[in-house]
């Protein structure tokens, strides 16, 4: 029944509560960030069959953006866990500010997840900023000018999606250079489109866990030495720290020689490298 001039639009809306936010909420297993990201992602691609993304096309979309925010999860956890490590970075990172609802709720132990709750990874340019100011490492072109501008490509796709229904608002087309319409412009993102979104996220995670990994193990072979408190009866145990944050148990378990994958042996090679 129509009561009011408002009435003619649509039905008036329930009053309607979360019971409760702890049902959203559920405690999870400390896992490598590397680890985590290829068991995350795997899953969201194998959920999206092409029967299933056929039969619902907002699917895609949706997959799509599971997809970046496990890239964006991989990069606040593996450069925290650099702060965690690294002498060099903390250095980097001291003058910094962070959130202090992060601090009150991470705790002492856990300050480093706290410093990249401001930014948003869904962009090549806070990549680069976190890992320079934070890191003091430069994600330079020779390696990640390729993967950083198709990555840029998804996350303008994502933008659109999250914040326009799946439409594909103009900033966004200009940003990536695409034709006009004279009609809106739905993304749209099949199964083939799905796979090739998934190659792209994946060779920007890769290549940065893969460098991160090298700088850390310079780091370790040649600048950490020079600091008053190293001692050399202690560099396997602070290697072994690098160690785990960066190997990929997931991967370890299918790679030829995986005999030859251990901490010691790839000690043994930064030895050789770096003539310690």
């Amino acid at each position: 029944m129509i009561t009011d001039l408002i009435d003619f639009v649509n039905d008036a809306p329930q009053s309607n509560r979360i019971a409760s936010v702890e049902t959203f909420l559920r405690e999870m297993d400390e896992t490598r960030p590397i680890d985590r990201y290829f068991r995350n992602s795997r899953s969201l691609l194998a959920y999206g069959t092409e029967p299933r993304l056929t039969e619902k096309l907002e699917l895609g979309r949706l997959l799509l953006l599971g997809l970046v925010s496990e890239a964006e999860s991989f990069f606040r956890s593996i450069l925290a866990a650099c702060l965690e490590v690294c002498p060099i970075c903390q250095k980097a990172a001291g003058e910094k500010q962070v959130n202090l609802g992060g601090v009150l709720w991470h705790g002492k132990d856990g300050f480093s997840r706290s410093a990249f709750e401001h930014m948003s990874f869904s962009s090549k340019n806070e990549l680069k900023s976190g890992a320079q100011q934070f890191l003091d490492f430069k994600l330079d072109d020779a390696k990640f000018k390729a993967p950083l501008e198709e990555f840029e490509k998804i996350c303008q796709l994502r933008h659109g999606i999250v914040h326009n229904a799946g439409l594909l608002p103009g900033r966004n087309a200009v940003q990536l250079g695409v034709r006009k319409y004279k009609r809106p412009v739905e993304i749209v993102v099949d199964f083939a489109s799905l796979q090739e979104a998934a190659a792209v996220v994946d060779t920007l995670v890769v290549t940065i866990n893969r460098e991160l990994f090298g700088e850390m193990c310079k780091r370790w072979a040649v600048d950490w030495r020079r600091a008053a408190d190293w001692g050399d009866a202690n560099e396997g145990k602070v290697f072994n720290r690098i160690w785990k944050v960066f190997v990929s148990q997931e991967e370890r378990r299918s790679r030829q020689g995986r005999s030859k994958i251990s901490a010691k042996n790839c000690m043994i090679a930064i030895k050789r490298k770096y003539n310690i």
